[in-house]
């Protein structure tokens, strides 16, 4: 609740939600909170808005055999491309990993030589289809570029589907710094607490020095005792 703003009610239904959503990794919430801590103090993204996206595609990514680190990465790089916010990011990679598993955009990404699945017939992880998408979208025809975009990501989704391809097919990739951010992650969220503990502490003093010049400029009149009991106190 400190770390990112929010009253406390919401941040524990935020990591109540993100422990269910990503029960195969056995996360406590205190691996969470220094994940989204560490992600938070190094890029243009708040724990806040990384809590509800991952409280709206959590389930999704999960299904989709993305993991808690990736689906921060994923929230990480779209919102400092698009700045649209954790919720609606989160909704919009919900949308993306659903499409992602459709036979028919299977079918349409292999026609333009994106390998889907594995030599056993499984799906690739939907984070690798997508890197590889990435790498090939700007070498497609702008028609072929347009259709694949509405096919993966839906009318309303081509934004963000389109900052995080610019990302993963960029030389220096947010997804990736975030990533590695995320892994590791320990002993971030104390961390970042104390820094904001010593931050409202500094405040609180700067705050009395400045009563304390009030009380000094007005001692010579009738409210010097006042001031005294006030500061006393």
């Amino acid at each position: 609740a400190k770390l990112s703003g929010t009253d406390f009610a919401q941040s524990v239904n935020s990591l109540t939600a993100a422990m269910n959503s990503f029960k195969k990794e056995s996360l406590e919430a205190i691996d969470i909170v220094n994940r989204l801590a560490a992600v938070d103090a190094r890029y243009a993204v708040s724990a806040d808005d990384l809590a509800e996206g991952i409280k709206r595609v959590g389930s999704s990514a999960a299904d989709s055999n993305v993991t808690l680190n990736q689906t921060i990465a994923l929230i990480t790089s779209a919102q400092q491309t698009t700045a649209r916010g954790g919720a609606v990011i989160g909704n919009s990679f919900k949308t993306i990993f659903t499409r992602l598993q459709r036979p028919g955009v299977l079918r349409q990404l292999e026609e333009i030589g994106i390998r889907t699945k594995e030599s056993s017939g499984e799906v690739r992880p939907l984070v690798s289809v997508l890197s590889d998408l990435a790498k090939t979208y700007d070498k497609l025809a702008p028609s072929q570029r347009a259709y694949t975009a509405e096919v993966v990501g839906g009318v309303f989704q081509i934004n963000v589907l389109k900052a995080i391809m610019s990302d993963l097919g960029g030389g220096f990739s947010v997804y990736e710094g975030a990533l590695r951010a995320a892994t590791g992650a320990t002993g971030e969220a104390e961390k970042r607490i104390e820094q904001l503990n010593q931050t409202i502490a500094g405040k609180l003093v700067q705050t009395l020095n400045s009563f304390q010049e009030f009380g000094a400029a007005v001692g010579g009149t009738g409210f010097a005792d006042v001031i005294k009991q006030g500061l006393d106190a």
